[in-house]
């Protein structure tokens, strides 16, 4: 069984936080939002001593951190309960 909110269908008996939303519903604002914190992608940078590194950004573009390797820039992601996502 099914009811209705707001236009989206949500499953039945699923307490208020574990209910689902139907994307098709979200407003251009909270579907750039979904995932935000949990979203992290590495670039080749500069670090502060000339070599060469990988910065972390968040899914916003705004800079987490910078490391000396990609393994090291994946393992600090998932550490922290992030996904790391993969740029093409």
């Amino acid at each position: 069984m099914k009811s209705s909110m707001q236009g989206g269908y949500m499953p039945a008996g699923l307490p208020q936080a574990e209910r689902v939303a139907d994307v098709r519903q979200l407003s251009d604002m909270q579907f750039r939002s979904l995932g935000l914190s949990k979203v992290a992608y590495t670039r080749p940078a500069t670090m502060d001593d000339g070599e060469e590194g990988y910065a972390i950004y968040a899914a916003d573009g705004s800079l987490l951190a910078v490391v000396d390797d990609m393994e090291t820039a994946w393992g600090a992601i998932v550490q922290n309960d992030m996904v790391p996502a993969s740029l093409q």
